[in-house]
C-alpha cells in the first residue's frame, strides 16, 4: 500500500531541496515535482517527494485521522 503524508516544509537548502516535519519527524524531502515550494507550505510526501500542495486546513484534517487511525489500533 502506497501512502502520501502531509508534510510542512521547515527548510530549504536548494530550490528542490529541504527538510520537513510530519507529527514532529524531521525528513529529507525532494520537491523537484511541485512548483514553488516555500518554508511553511504543506506539501504530501510520498517516498521522500513532495507531489502536491495543499492546504493547512486539509493537512491538520488529515494528520487528525491519521492519529485517530493509530490510536484505534492500541486499544
Amino acid at each position: 500500500m502506497c501512502l502520501g503524508i502531509p508534510a510542512k516544509v521547515i527548510e530549504l537548502s536548494s530550490p528542490e531541496r529541504g527538510k520537513v516535519e510530519i507529527m514532529g519527524v524531521r525528513r529529507e524531502a525532494n520537491f523537484s515535482l511541485v512548483e514553488d515550494v516555500k518554508v511553511g507550505d504543506w506539501v504530501i510526501l510520498h517516498v521522500g517527494f513532495a507531489i502536491s500542495k495543499l492546504d493547512e486546513g486539509e493537512a491538520e484534517e488529515t494528520l487528525k485521522l491519521i492519529q485517530e487511525i493509530e490510536n484505534a489500533g492500541k486499544s
